[in-house]
């Protein structure tokens, strides 16, 4: 996953370093917003995780075909995610010899903290539709796990081979935008972890894949049993995350003034009537300076 990362810049970049520089105006964006999140296989149902996001990104024009924009996007933002639920099955040490080996019913509250380096390709008509597609990094950078009402022994540094969290994830991400109002966009973004982000024990459902649970729910197995189940036999939990972003882009005014000067026709840039207008009239002042030097003279 990391080659594919490098591989994904170094194709943005050089794309974007293959066209004319006068027309790779970099905007700015600054970006806020909500989350609602879930968490695969851990036991809860639905997107019922509030949490935050916001950062930063700059975004850099590739190509343009008619009405057509292609940009590239880097960003630095920090997401709250997680998982949420009043009533969920979770595992619990019932004997206190360190095995999970039985299971209650109570409240479910699970808070990630990620900072993340998103990288999107947009295509945009007439920068007002956007659609965008891309990967991102992110770092856990808090993490805190309820059960029943009670926070759990799980920490960052627990370690993914020992229950725990993994710290990093790698995501794919789509999105749709819309402009709101000249700088002002919204954007709707999906985000779902290409890699699991933790391993655990699903009793219930091993015991009942194994009939060796009874119609009372009631454990049967041993714990050593217990504990020589295969890692295979354990759900893979990864993060999925519905947002929505208010962005406030810097320069667009600028950009869009440039893709204006030019009609671009394959590698050719022929110049528009502004540019011309705007050339004359330098010209205009300069012959007006040199006149009212050789007047002086």
């Amino acid at each position: 996953m990391k080659k594919i990362y490098t591989i994904l810049i170094m194709c943005a970049f050089l794309l974007a370093a293959s066209k004319d520089t006068e027309a790779q105006i970099v905007k700015g964006e600054v970006f806020f917003g909500g989350n609602l999140s879930q968490v695969d296989a851990d036991g809860t149902i639905g997107y019922k995780r509030f949490g935050l996001n916001g950062g930063v990104g700059a975004i850099v024009p590739i190509y343009r075909l008619g009405n057509l924009d292609i940009e590239f996007a880097l960003e630095v933002a920090l997401n709250q995610k997680g998982s949420h639920d009043a009533e969920v099955e979770f595992l619990f040490d019932s004997n206190g010899d360190g095995i999970t080996d039985n299971y209650r019913y109570g409240k479910y509250d699970l808070r990630m903290n990620y900072l993340e380096v998103p990288m999107m390709i947009y295509f945009s008509d007439r920068q007002i539709y956007s659609i965008g597609i891309g990967a991102s990094y992110g770092r856990m950078v808090g993490l805190k796990e309820y059960e029943g009402g009670e926070r759990t022994d799980i920490t960052l540094e627990t370690g993914y081979e020992n229950g725990g969290y993994k710290l990093d994830d790698y995501s794919l991400l789509l999105e749709g935008k819309i402009r709101l109002h000249e700088r002002w966009k919204i954007g709707i973004r999906y985000q779902h972890s290409l890699f699991d982000i933790r391993k655990r024990y699903d009793l219930k459902t091993v015991m009942e894949n194994l009939e060796l649970i009874n119609t009372n729910l009631e454990p049967i197995l041993t714990p050593s049993e217990i504990d020589q189940l295969n890692a295979n036999q354990r759900p893979y939990q990864r993060n999925k995350c519905l947002s929505i972003r208010l962005i406030y882009v810097f320069n667009e005014e600028r950009s869009s003034y440039i893709y204006d000067e030019y009609q671009f026709q394959g590698d050719n840039p022929k110049i528009h009537q502004k540019t011309i207008d705007k050339q004359l009239k330098k010209l205009k002042k300069q012959q007006e300076r040199e006149a009212r030097r050789g007047g002086k003279n």
